[in-house]
């Protein structure tokens, strides 16, 4: 079976709203990813371990701590791993590049997103280098 010679990716997702994060794992899972989610972003940094994930999956909008400052923590832990960004709103790619000089405008995805979609793009993302 040549998918199970494939190594299984792994993502992480962290959403603070449970139904987002449920649908997102439920899509995820179907489509052959391993998948750990956390509604609080506070809990997902204590639990977030180096070389672990192939994708992060944020929410930007979040109590606590937003999604930005989440992968400001996360990139001192493992700073190769690659990310994504839910949003529901717009986002001005010029300010974020200041920040985060190598992120790119396919790595943020706009909610609500067609399931379909988001396997594409979360495939695009974890194949580029």
């Amino acid at each position: 079976n040549a998918s199970k010679l494939m190594k299984e990716k792994r993502v992480l997702i962290v959403d603070d709203e449970p139904d987002v994060n449920l649908a997102l794992r439920i899509v995820l899972e179907d489509n052959s990813f391993i998948v750990d989610s956390f509604n609080d972003p506070l809990q997902a940094l204590e639990n977030f371990k180096a070389n672990l994930y192939d994708l992060i999956i944020l929410d930007i909008k979040m109590p606590k701590k937003d999604g930005f400052e989440v992968y400001k923590e996360i990139l001192k832990i493992d700073n190769r791993v690659k990310v994504c960004f839910l949003t529901a709103g717009d986002i001005n790619y010029r300010s974020l590049k200041e920040t985060f000089p190598t992120l790119e405008e396919n790595q943020f995805i706009r909610k609500p997103i067609e399931n379909i979609e988001l396997i594409k793009q979360i495939h695009k993302i974890i194949n580029f280098d």
